[in-house]
């Protein structure tokens, strides 16, 4: 199927996702699309998740996967996140952002520059969206608030945090402490854990026998209310 952008240009994608700013999906999608969802909403009406598969699945034009490379062959991942707005009327993270799975095996024989991580997410097109406070408010009328594109070198200090939090990950694991990371290890880049069966997730660690939760990286919400305010959105 012929895609409406050209999935070999961070440009062109970019472009097409901007047409999103300020819509919601009800708005742009084709009335087949929004049957469709409606249908799955009927089906899955906790999946909150839903909306940024949609947003890949029907405005996008491509399956929905949890491959190690980018979702487009241009080398830019794409990632949907939910914003909401406080009693005081400031826009806010409304959760941290996930990335790659951390293969506790691999990553113990990478390096930053060669890393999983760095491969999958050095350039993301994030699309914000408002989360409604009222929850009666369907999923296809959710407001797109904007979409960017975030590399990871964009500000030297942040990408020198990136990496000392990265090292700060890899080294517990190599230290046979796979087990006890946590989200407060580190500053912008978490390893936070993934599964909503956490004694089905257990994972084994390459230097203990004590096996580890399985656990993915992301981007903290510290690090995405930063985004907002380098952006002007809120100070």
């Amino acid at each position: 199927m012929s895609k409406p952008y050209d999935e070999y240009s961070q440009q062109s994608i970019l472009e097409y996702a901007k047409k999103l700013e300020g819509k919601t999906l009800r708005t742009i999608l084709s009335d087949e699309d929004i049957s469709n969802i409606e249908f799955d909403v009927e089906l899955h009406p906790r999946n909150k998740g839903r909306f940024g598969h949609n947003i890949e699945q029907f405005y996008f034009k491509y399956d929905l996967n949890s491959r190690s490379f980018t979702d487009f062959p241009c080398g830019l991942e794409l990632k949907v996140t939910p914003l909401y707005i406080k009693t005081n009327g400031v826009l806010t993270p409304k959760e941290r952002l996930v990335c790659n799975i951390i293969n506790y095996m691999e990553i113990v024989h990478e390096t930053w520059e060669t890393s999983s991580f760095l491969n999958k997410n050095r350039d993301t097109l994030i699309i914000r969206y408002i989360d409604p406070r009222n929850k009666n408010i369907h999923l296809l009328d959710y407001k797109i608030l904007d979409a960017h594109i975030h590399n990871i070198f964009s500000n030297n200090l942040d990408a020198k945090q990136f990496e000392k939090d990265w090292n700060i990950i890899v080294k517990k694991i190599k230290d046979g402490k796979a087990h006890l990371l946590s989200e407060g290890d580190t500053e912008y880049l978490a390893a936070n854990t993934k599964g909503a069966n956490r004694e089905s997730s257990y994972r084994k660690q390459p230097y203990s026998d004590e096996p580890a939760s399985q656990r993915s990286f992301s981007f903290k919400p510290k690090f995405l209310r930063k985004i907002l305010r380098d952006q002007g959105i809120i100070w």
